[in-house]
């Protein structure tokens, strides 16, 4: 009797430490993201990355997630603008909206470090991946051009210079669960497993 105590208490202790993780993961393209929240509503999603490459100094997260959610057809600005509308990324654009000015992000309970690019000369590459990142397709009409499709990975890199720009997809990192969480979610299982079996 007590050893299903301490097995219950084991699990609701692992549910905690995965309920508090720093974001939610989701499945895209073979890949765990970590996706800091979701916007929109439809039968259609990607995700948006992007990276400010520790641009700032030294992050502990350099690249954050978001999801979006939509019918019909959809740009990558109408994902920008309903996750900026949903949470604490703040997107600002240039040339009538077509490509990013700043992307600020501060959210206190996920990251401690402030991310922005103001404050240097620097350009925002634009580009997507069907294949996980291991390839990346820029774009450079702006973002009200960039059409969206379900399940392709949309990416914002924040670079400081044009020949960064032009290899910027090459250095845009996804963000995935760190190990240690990957290790609390098999542990979780296992001992759901275990409780099973009891």
């Amino acid at each position: 009797m007590a050893s299903v105590r301490v097995m219950r208490n084991l699990v609701y202790l692992m549910i905690v430490l995965v309920v508090n993780t720093r974001a939610m993961g989701y499945t895209m393209q073979g890949l765990d993201i970590v996706v800091d929240y979701w916007a929109g509503a439809g039968s259609n999603e990607t995700v948006v990355v992007i990276d400010w490459n520790q641009t700032n100094g030294p992050y502990e997260t350099s690249s954050h997630a978001w999801g979006f959610r939509w019918d019909g057809t959809a740009y990558l600005s109408d994902a920008l603008a309903a996750i900026d509308a949903a949470g604490a990324l703040n997107i600002t654009t240039l040339y009538g909206g077509d490509f990013v000015g700043d992307a600020f992000y501060y959210n206190p309970s996920i990251d401690s470090d402030n991310h922005t690019s103001a404050g240097y000369s620097g350009w925002w590459w634009v580009g997507d991946t069907i294949n996980g990142g291991v390839t990346w397709d820029a774009t450079a009409a702006g973002l009200t051009s960039e059409i969206l499709s379900s399940g392709k990975i949309e990416g914002l890199n924040s670079v400081t210079n044009y020949d960064e720009w032009l290899a910027g997809g090459d250095t845009l990192t996804i963000p995935t669960p760190e190990p240690c969480t990957l290790t609390i979610l098999a542990i979780g299982g296992l001992l759901l497993r275990k409780r099973k079996d009891v």
